[in-house]
């Protein structure tokens, strides 16, 4: 039987092992994963999927630049160590364009050649905006991810870049508190009656970035760089996915669609045909698919709390 080793932090490690029992599946504790030594966690791993990153406003600039930076490079120094070559990184379309999201309203086609420019001074000037110290620390830590894979050529690596990633909670899981919602957050604001902020209307459903990252395990060998996979279901925007769940689901109140703010610029689309023929993904689930699901998945978690 196969064994898949998830890591986690802190007490956290006894609560999942002692409420998912899925044959194979283990749990090891990793407190901090810039600094931790993985040695004996890698023992006997064949790949490593590495998808931890601290989300938008939940750490200060410098953890989460330090969290992002060192600790890829602590996973991937740990993995070269280990004698593991596969490895595969959450990354995220933000690494793709400048840190500010601008290019994701300029009505232009962004595909996986593409790269954001910024410097780690830049997004400590920008401390107090937190989605763009996020994006500056995910780009700092996928450039610094390829510099490492191009001077240890033993390493094969692969980067998964989503758009904003929605959709239903694992059956197997514990399920999240109000505080622990991450992306889905943003539904429960629309299921909630609220108006959330406009973001770019890039959605991807959290299933088919589970099946981008194992899919990427099976690509072989390629030249530095051209293992970076956009995953994206496509675009909608807040008012069509709000027309979207009043037709299908009318039990939600939602507030009127005319209280959704308008995109600042055309919305640029994230090109995924590299993607698809790399990894012989096929279908996408449709991001109207997905916000449903998300929005049910709220609903009945809702009814827990």
């Amino acid at each position: 039987m196969a064994r898949f080793i998830r890591t986690t932090r802190g007490e956290k490690v006894k609560v999942l092992t002692d409420t998912i029992k899925v044959p194979g599946l283990e749990f090891a504790r990793v407190d901090d994963i810039a600094t931790d030594d993985l040695t004996e966690v890698l023992k006997g791993v064949y790949a490593v999927i590495h998808v931890a990153a601290p989300l938008p406003g939940r750490t200060n600039v410098q953890d989460t630049l330090d969290s992002a930076i060192s600790g890829t490079q602590n996973i991937l120094e740990a993995t070269l160590k280990a004698g593991i070559e596969k490895i595969v990184v959450t990354s995220t379309f933000g690494s793709l364009i400048d840190p500010s999201l601008a290019p994701s309203f300029g009505g232009i086609n962004i595909t996986y050649k593409e790269w954001g420019v910024v410097s780690r001074e830049a997004a400590e000037s920008k401390a107090d905006d937190a989605y763009y110290v996020y994006f500056a620390a995910k780009v700092l830590a996928e450039k610094a991810i390829w510099d490492f894979a191009e001077t240890h050529p033993q390493l094969d690596v692969a980067t998964i870049l989503p758009g904003f990633v929605f959709g239903p909670y694992a059956e197997h899981y514990p399920l999240p508190t109000a505080a622990q919602l991450g992306t889905n957050g943003w539904i429960y604001s629309i299921v909630a009656g609220g108006t959330p902020a406009f973001i770019p209307p890039f959605i991807v459903d959290v299933r088919d970035i589970a099946k981008a990252h194992l899919l990427a395990l099976n690509v072989p060998r390629k030249p530095i760089g051209e293992k970076r996979y956009i995953a994206n279901g496509g675009n909608l925007t807040w008012p069509q996915a709000v027309a979207h769940l009043n037709k299908v689901r009318p039990d939600i109140k939602t507030a009127p669609i005319e209280k959704f703010g308008d995109l600042p610029g055309p919305a640029s689309t994230l090109d995924t045909t590299h993607t698809e023929e790399d990894l012989n993904f096929g279908e996408w689930i449709k991001p109207e698919d997905t916000i449903v699901a998300a929005a049910d998945a709220i609903v009945a978690l809702q009814k827990t709390w």
